[in-house]
């Protein structure tokens, strides 16, 4: 064999050699990357604090929410609404500690054949949402079972797991499992947000627990909104 033809014969493997002894660029290189995770929605700004009684009230009429049969068929129209001096929930005692300082408040219901709703929003002059709700964060860590003053019904707070709606500073969900002459069970979500406090209950399927947790999940968004546009 001529020194030509050799040299040629050799030449396909000299340039293999280095390309099989090295990794490869496509061996270094991850086979998939994890999914880019979308950012949460930033949260608007907060209002600037209430400056006056007549503020607060205007505020708390502007946070009703507006349920219509979109929604659900049974609230195409609501059943009652006023401003009567109602407290926020409370369970195993009258009243949170710092509810009696509330300045202006609202509630709105839909009482249809299967669905119970009720809105209740509570504004404060000078006290912050959150001191609400940690006062509920407190009678929720030991209150278990109670007697609904001036029902005649047994109440057992029920935690779903996962609950409702995700807890937070800002959020608190529970459920309440009602016994008297039937056994009812009705689902609490409340927001705070700056100096408002928004309660609403819920109850569906004539007082079923998974479908009163349904209802809550539904509505939680709505009324997060209704609260950021006040406070």
């Amino acid at each position: 064999m001529s020194l030509r033809r050799t040299i040629l014969a050799l030449l396909p493997l000299l340039l293999l050699g280095p390309a099989a002894c090295a990794p490869s660029q496509a061996a270094k290189a991850p086979r998939w990357s994890a999914p880019a995770v979308a950012a949460s929605p930033t949260p608007p700004k907060p209002h600037p604090a209430p400056s006056s009684t007549a503020d607060v009230r205007s505020r708390v009429t502007g946070a009703m929410l507006d349920l219509d049969a979109r929604f659900h068929p049974e609230t195409a129209q609501y059943t009652d609404e006023n401003s009567e001096a109602w407290k926020l929930i409370s369970l195993c005692r009258a009243s949170l500690p710092s509810d009696i300082k509330r300045t202006a408040y609202r509630e709105r219901s839909w009482d249809g054949e299967t669905l119970w709703l009720r809105q209740y929003v509570v504004g404060y002059l000078k006290v912050p949402g959150r001191k609400l709700a940690d006062e509920l964060r407190s009678v929720l860590a030991t209150c278990k079972q109670y007697e609904v003053p001036d029902d005649g019904r047994t109440s057992t707070i029920v935690r779903p797991s996962p609950p409702p709606v995700p807890n937070g500073p800002d959020v608190i969900t529970f459920c309440e499992r009602l016994k008297g002459k039937a056994t009812r069970h009705q689902c609490t979500l409340i927001l705070v947000r700056g100096n408002f406090v928004m309660e609403v209950d819920a109850a569906a399927n004539n007082g079923d627990l998974a479908a009163s947790t349904d209802l809550i999940a539904k509505v939680a968004p709505l009324a997060s909104a209704a609260l950021e546009r006040i406070a």
